[in-house]
């Protein structure tokens, strides 16, 4: 039994260590996850405008691939996608990978948990699955970013022109 308990925790563990987690920074992504194999800017339409408000950094790990937002420093949010079914393990491992020391409580709709899932934190932040399109977790300060850029391109859009 002990046995089989510790495999357990060691099948949760590591593949724990090949996930972008919230709040990390660019350098320690990159040195747990690799090279990105690309880097651009995280966007947003607003007024008719793309806006940047961070930079994106992608990564590939075997059959996954991370995307990750880098906000003002610090990852605020990843984006999970692979193909084929998720498992609940694998639900479980990127939940705790994004923890960041707070507990997940699953508010999924029973009747659509096959084909989308969502979890909440206390402190605002979301993980969305949605079958076939993968796994997305936002942190609160993704969000204010995302306003704030939005906001300023509609403060900007309201200026009255010097003609």
């Amino acid at each position: 039994m002990k046995h089989a308990l510790c495999l357990l925790s060691v099948a949760l563990v590591i593949p724990a260590c090949v996930y972008g987690r919230l709040g990390e920074t660019e350098k320690e992504l990159a040195g747990r996850l690799g090279a990105p194999a690309s880097k651009s800017a995280e966007i947003t339409l607003a007024q008719g405008k793309i806006i940047e408000f961070g930079s994106k950094l992608t990564f590939r790990q075997g059959d996954w691939t991370i995307e990750c937002a880098v906000i003002e420093g610090r990852c605020a949010r990843v984006v999970y996608a692979k193909m084929g079914d998720w498992t609940e393990d694998q639900f479980i491992t990127v939940l705790t990978s994004n923890s960041q020391g707070a507990k997940w409580t699953d508010v999924s709709k029973e009747m659509t948990k096959k084909l989308a899932r969502e979890w909440r934190r206390e402190d605002g932040a979301v993980a969305i699955w949605h079958m076939g399109v993968g796994m997305t977790v936002t942190s609160p300060a993704y969000d204010r970013a995302k306003q704030k850029a939005e906001a300023k391109a509609k403060s900007d859009a309201s200026q009255i022109p010097k003609i």
